[in-house]
C-alpha cells in the first residue's frame, strides 16, 4: 500500500466546485446568499475543519509520495494500491478536494468524512465520482463515514444514473447563473435553520 499526498493547483477558471454544486442543489437562493453575503463560521464548521486537519496531518506523516491524482491512478492501474487524503481533483468541469481516496487496479473508493449524513454530503461524493470518471475508472464506490469514529453512514456504487443526475444538476446550475434568478427551494426544515432565513423571507 502506498500512502500519498497531492500538490494543490487550485480551482481552474469556469470550474464548478463540488461544494457550490451541493449547496445549489439544497437551495439555489441559499447558494446565492452564501456566495454573495458569505456565511459566518459556526462552532460545527470550526470543529469539522479541525478534525479534517488532524486526519490530514496524521496521513501526511506516513505518506511516501507527493504526486498528482493522475499519476496515482496510473500507479494503481498498473497494480499498486494507494491511499490519499485531501486530494485535489478536477474533471468534467468539477473541482474539489476529496477527504480520502483509495485506488485499486480496477476500482476507486471515495470517502467523505461528515459529522452526520445529509443530502448535501451525498451530492458532494457523487460529484467527486463524476469528476473521477475523467481519469478512466469505470467502477467507483462512494462512501460517507462519521468523522469522530469513522463509522460508515452511507455507501453506493456510482452508476450511470448518478452521472446523469450530476450532469443535469450542472446544467441547471449554469442556466441559473446565466439567468441570474435564484429560486427558493421550499423546505420548512431547511428554511428554519438557514442563516439567511430573515433576509430571504423578509
Amino acid at each position: 500500500m502506498i500512502y500519498f499526498v497531492s500538490p494543490k493547483r487550485g480551482k481552474p477558471p469556469n470550474a464548478i466546485t463540488v461544494t457550490d454544486l451541493a449547496d445549489f442543489y439544497i437551495c439555489p437562493r441559499r447558494f446565492l446568499y452564501r456566495k454573495v453575503l458569505g456565511q459566518k463560521l459556526t462552532y460545527a464548521m470550526i470543529n469539522g475543519a479541525r478534525a479534517h486537519a488532524k486526519k490530514y496531518n496524521e496521513h501526511k506523516e506516513r505518506a511516501e509520495k507527493k504526486i498528482e491524482l493522475g499519476l496515482a491512478v496510473d500507479l494503481a492501474q498498473s497494480g499498486e494500491e494507494l491511499i490519499g487524503r485531501e486530494v485535489e481533483i478536477y474533471g468534467n468541469g468539477l473541482y474539489g478536494i476529496m477527504d480520502e481516496i483509495r485506488l485499486y487496479p480496477e476500482e476507486a473508493v471515495i470517502i467523505d468524512f461528515k459529522a452526520s449524513l445529509s443530502e448535501r454530503g451525498k451530492i458532494q461524493t457523487l460529484a467527486y465520482a463524476t469528476a473521477l470518471r475523467n481519469y478512466g475508472y469505470e467502477r467507483i464506490t462512494v462512501r460517507i463515514v462519521r468523522t469522530k469514529d469513522e463509522e460508515p453512514l452511507w455507501e453506493k456504487e456510482f452508476g450511470e444514473n448518478d452521472r446523469w443526475f450530476i450532469e443535469s444538476l450542472k446544467q441547471r446550475f449554469y442556466a441559473t447563473i446565466r439567468a441570474g434568478i435564484f429560486p427558493k427551494k421550499e423546505n420548512p426544515e431547511l428554511c428554519e435553520s438557514c442563516p439567511f432565513g430573515r433576509i430571504c423571507n423578509g
